[in-house]
């Protein structure tokens, strides 16, 4: 499997992921707390991997890209992973199974906080990232 196909299937498994997240929050209240934890640890340790792949695979080539306008954009998206990294830290921070069974609420409207600046960037990094990356692959 190519890094760019394997960039794609993690970005669907991180779409799955958030939409069964998405079916639990729509909840009036907490599911069980171990169907959540699963689900959270799976979000994590995707999202995880998934950014470690693009650090030691995407972003390298694409900075070292010749063609100017590529490396630019490529070290736009990672200062700004950076920040979305830091924020899903904080978030998976706050939002421990005492805090979730507290505050059903406060944590449902953080989840879709932090659920849309994900897919947000999922978009993103597949209508403009990834496209440079398939063109450096064809190129090669």
């Amino acid at each position: 499997m190519s890094d760019l196909a394997k960039l794609r299937q993690e970005h669907a498994e991180l779409v799955g992921i958030v939409r069964r997240l998405g079916t639990f929050i729509a909840l009036p209240a907490p599911p069980a707390q171990t169907e959540l934890f699963l689900l959270r640890s799976e979000l994590s340790s995707t999202l995880i991997a998934h950014l470690k792949t693009e650090d030691w695979v995407l972003y390298p080539r694409l900075l070292a890209s010749a063609d100017q306008a590529v490396a630019r954009t490529a070290q736009a998206f990672s200062y700004e992973m950076g920040g979305l990294a830091d924020a899903y830290a904080a978030y998976a921070e706050t939002w421990g199974a005492d805090a979730i069974q507290a505050d059903w609420a406060g944590y449902c409207a953080a989840t879709r906080s932090i659920v849309e600046a994900l897919m947000g960037r999922i978009t993103r990094e597949n209508r403009e990232l990834y496209p440079l990356l398939e063109g450096l692959d064809k190129a090669a």
